[in-house]
C-alpha cells in the first residue's frame, strides 16, 4: 500500500481500521475481508478528503498488475456489504459519477495508546468489552477455547495454549491472573465510560446541516432544507443547548462536505447530518449525530416510513439527539420538542416550499413564498407558522420597496395577529408582529412588549435579538442596542448578518472605527452581503471617506439590480461628496421610475439632505412620513439626519413619529 498518510488506526462509526495489521474491526471483532478489500478501504480512508479516480485506486491497490475495472467494482461492493450499507445508502463510500469514489463518514485518527480497549487475549481467556452507545450498558464475556491441535493459531490475535498441557497449579495461577485482568479491565471501562459521559455532558451547541439527497435525479430541495429547518425549530426550544439558525447552515449543501470541518467552521460542539429521499408515498431518512472534537458518532439511525409519518420521524430524531447529549428536559421543553404546528402532511409540504423560496432573500423569492403559504393555510386554516411566513414575506416586500408600506404592512400585521390567535406561545409570531409595529405603526411600547416576549419564549432566537437591537436604537438606548446585537452574534457567530448588525449599532452610537471592524468581518464572510455594504457606506460618509462611500453604494446598487429603494443611497453618496451632477442624475432617474413603480419619498429626501437643500429635504420627509417610511423610526439616532436637528421642523417630525 503506497502513500498512506499515517500508520495509526482510524475510527469511524463502530469500526476500527488498523493499517499496520491490515485488519478491519467492528465492535472489536474482525470483519471478514480479503486483503485487497482491506487495501482498498485503507486507500479511501487515508485520502478521505479526495475523490479517488478508478485509475488511482487500481494503481495503488494492484500495483504492477493488470486488472480489469470490474475487479474494483466487485471489491467496492464487498466493502459496502461489510460496512453494512444497504442498497441506496451512502454512509461510508460515495460514488462520484464520472470521477471515482470518496469515503464520506467522519473519521478519527488516533494513536494506539489512545484507543479504547476492544479485544484482549491472555493465554486461554479471551475478554471482550462491548459498549452500547445508546444506553451505555456493558457486557463482559469470558470465553475459554480449548484447542484440539497445538498447531492451530490465529496470527492476528496471538497463539493459544492447549489446556491439556497445563498443570493444575498453572491453571490456578492462570485463573487468578484472569480475574485480576477482568478487574483491571472493568476499572478501565468504568473510567472510560465516565470520561465519555462527562464529555457528552459538555456538548452545549449543535448545528443541523441541510439534509442531502440519496438520489440526485429525484431530489426535493424544499424537503431537504425543510427537514433541517423543522429540526432547528424543535431543538431551539431547549434552553440547555445553542442551535445555529437556518441562516447559518443553509449554505452547506455540498454533497461532499465533511461534517467535522463544517462543525469547526460553525463553532459548535456537535453536528447533525443526514440524508432524505421521498419516493411516492414513502420517505427514507438517515440521521447521524457527530461530536466535533473527536469525530465520534454519538448516534445514527435510519427511518423508512410513509410520508404521512414524517412528523413522527422528526419527533424521534429530536428525542434521540436529546438522549445522546444526555440533556434533562422540563415537561414544557418535552412538549415543545414534539409539538406539531400542523398534522396535515400536504400543508407541511407546501409550507416547506414557501420557506425554500423565502430563504433566497430576494423580492422574487418573497413573492413566490406567499403563494405556497396561502395554499398551506387552505389545507390547514390553523397553521400558525404559515401565517408567520405570510407576515414576514409582506414585511420584507415593503421594506425592500417592492410594495408601498400602506399595502404590505397591514397585510403583514393581520397575518401575525392571526398566528398569535392560533398560538400565543410562538416566538416567531411575536417577533414578526413586533417588527411590523416598529416599522409601520410606531407604537413603541407595544413593539417592545412583543420583542421581549419573543426572546422570553426563545432566548436563543438570534433574529429576534438583532431586530430588538434595532428597536433599542430607535429609542436612543444605544448601549443596550450594542449589547443585544452582540448577543445575537454570539448565537450565530459565523453569520455576516449578525456581524453587520453589531456594526450598525456601533455606527448609530457614533463609534465609527469599531463599526468598520465588524462591517469588514461581515463582508469577509459574504462579499455580496447587502447590509454590510450599506452600513459601511454610511460609516465612510461620517468619516468623510467619500470615494470609499460611493464605491460601497455602487456595489449595493449593482448587487440589488438597481433597486429603487437602494438607488437613493448612491445619490446621497454623490451628494455628500460634492458630486452634484451625478446626484441630480440619480434624482431624475428615481422620478422617472416613480411613474411606473413604487419609489419611497425617503430615497429622494436623502439626496436633498446630501445636497444640503433643507427646504426640499423637509418637503420630501413630510411625504415620507405620510407613507410611514420605516427609516423615520431612527430619527433620534441616525447620523444622516444630524444636519437637520437644529431646525424646529425636525423636532416636530420626531414628535409625529412618537419619538419625543
Amino acid at each position: 500500500m503506497k502513500n498512506l498518510a499515517s500508520q495509526n488506526p482510524y475510527l469511524f462509526a463502530e469500526f476500527q481500521l488498523d493499517p499496520l495489521r491490515r485488519v478491519l474491526l467492528k465492535d472489536g471483532r474482525p470483519v471478514a475481508l480479503n486483503p485487497k478489500a482491506v487495501e482498498l478501504l485503507l486507500a479511501l480512508v487515508a485520502r478521505r478528503a479526495e475523490v479517488l479516480s478508478k485509475d488511482q485506486l487500481l494503481s495503488e491497490v494492484w500495483p504492477d498488475q493488470i486488472v480489469e475495472e470490474n475487479n474494483l467494482t466487485v471489491h467496492i461492493s464487498a466493502l459496502r456489504k461489510a460496512l453494512g450499507e444497504k442498497k441506496g445508502e451512502h454512509q461510508f463510500i460515495v460514488t462520484i459519477p464520472g470521477r471515482g469514489y470518496r469515503f464520506v463518514a467522519s473519521v478519527r485518527e488516533v494513536s494506539e495508546d489512545d484507543l479504547d480497549l476492544t479485544i484482549i487475549e491472555h493465554t486461554s481467556a479471551q475478554i471482550v468489552i462491548e459498549e452500547d452507545e445508546t444506553d451505555g450498558e456493558s457486557d463482559v464475556e469470558v470465553k475459554r477455547e480449548q484447542e484440539e491441535k497445538a498447531s492451530v493459531a490465529n496470527p492476528g490475535l496471538g497463539a493459544r495454549w492447549r489446556l491439556g498441557s497445563i498443570s493444575p497449579a498453572a491453571l490456578v495461577g492462570c485463573a487468578i491472573a484472569t480475574l485480576g485482568l477482568i478487574a483491571a479491565l472493568s476499572y478501565a471501562w468504568i473510567s472510560s465510560t465516565r470520561q465519555k459521559t462527562s464529555a457528552r455532558a459538555t456538548v452545549k451547541s449543535i448545528a443541523v446541516l441541510p439534509f442531502k439527497p440519496l438520489v440526485m435525479s429525484s431530489r426535493d430541495e424544499s424537503l431537504e432544507m425543510g427537514m433541517t429547518d423543522t429540526l432547528i425549530t424543535k431543538l431551539n426550544n431547549n434552553r440547555q443547548i445553542i442551535v445555529r439558525p437556518i441562516s447559518a447552515v443553509r449554505r452547506y449543501t455540498n454533497l461532499e462536505q465533511d461534517a467535522v470541518t463544517v462543525g469547526r467552521e460553525l463553532k459548535v460542539e456537535s453536528v447533525l447530518e443526514g440524508t432524505i429521499q421521498r419516493a411516492d408515498e414513502r420517505v427514507r431518512v438517515t440521521a447521524r449525530l457527530v461530536r466535533i472534537e473527536t469525530g465520534e458518532r454519538l448516534w445514527t439511525e435510519t427511518f423508512d416510513e410513509r410520508f404521512t409519518d414524517i412528523f413522527a420521524v422528526q419527533d424521534l430524531i429530536s428525542k434521540r439527539i436529546i438522549a445522546s447529549l444526555e440533556l434533562k428536559l422540563s415537561s414544557e421543553e418535552q412538549n415543545q420538542l414534539t409539538k406539531h404546528y400542523t398534522e396535515n402532511p400536504e400543508a407541511y409540504q407546501l409550507y416547506l416550499k414557501g420557506r425554500h423560496f423565502w430563504n433566497k432573500i430576494t423580492p422574487e423569492g418573497f413573492q413566490k413564498s406567499l403563494g405556497y403559504y396561502q395554499q398551506a393555510i387552505e389545507r390547514d386554516p390553523n397553521y400558525a407558522l404559515a401565517y408567520v411566513g405570510i407576515a414576514d414575506s409582506y414585511n420584507l416586500l415593503g421594506s425592500y420597496g417592492v410594495l408601498p408600506l400602506r399595502e404590505s404592512h397591514p397585510k403583514a400585521h393581520a397575518a401575525a395577529v392571526k398566528a398569535l390567535e392560533i398560538d400565543d406561545d410562538l416566538a416567531e409570531a411575536h417577533n414578526a408582529l413586533a417588527a411590523i409595529i416598529a416599522d409601520y405603526y410606531w407604537d413603541w411600547p407595544e413593539a417592545e412588549k412583543h420583542f421581549q416576549r419573543a426572546i422570553e419564549l426563545n432566548p436563543n432566537y438570534s433574529v429576534a435579538r438583532y431586530w430588538y437591537s434595532q428597536y433599542l436604537q430607535r429609542m436612543g438606548r444605544v448601549d443596550e442596542a450594542i449589547t443585544e446585537a452582540k448577543r445575537a452574534q454570539a448565537l450565530d457567530p459565523v453569520s455576516h448578518n449578525t456581524s453587520a448588525h453589531v456594526g450598525l449599532a456601533l455606527y448609530r452610537a457614533r463609534r465609527y472605527d469599531e463599526a468598520i471592524e465588524y462591517l469588514h468581518k461581515a463582508i469577509e464572510m459574504d462579499a455580496n452581503a447587502l447590509d454590510g455594504h450599506i452600513f459601511l457606506g454610511f460609516v465612510y460618509v461620517q468619516h468623510k471617506r467619500h470615494e470609499e462611500a460611493i464605491a460601497e453604494f455602487q456595489k449595493v446598487v449593482t448587487l440589488s439590480g438597481r433597486n429603487p429603494s437602494l438607488l437613493g443611497l448612491l445619490g446621497y453618496g454623490y451628494a455628500v461628496a460634492g458630486k452634484r451632477g451625478e446626484a441630480l442624475a440619480i434624482f431624475k432617474e428615481l422620478n422617472q421610475l416613480s411613474k411606473r413603480q413604487h419609489v419611497s419619498s425617503l430615497e429622494i429626501a436623502l439626496i436633498h439632505i446630501g445636497l444640503e437643500d433643507r427646504e426640499q429635504a423637509f418637503t420630501w420627509l413630510d411625504k415620507a412620513h405620510k407613507e410611514r417610511a420605516w427609516v423615520l423610526g431612527f430619527l433620534k439616532v441616525e447620523p444622516v439626519f444630524d444636519s437637520l436637528r437644529s431646525d424646529p421642523r425636525f423636532t416636530e417630525l420626531m414628535r409625529r413619529v412618537g419619538l419625543i
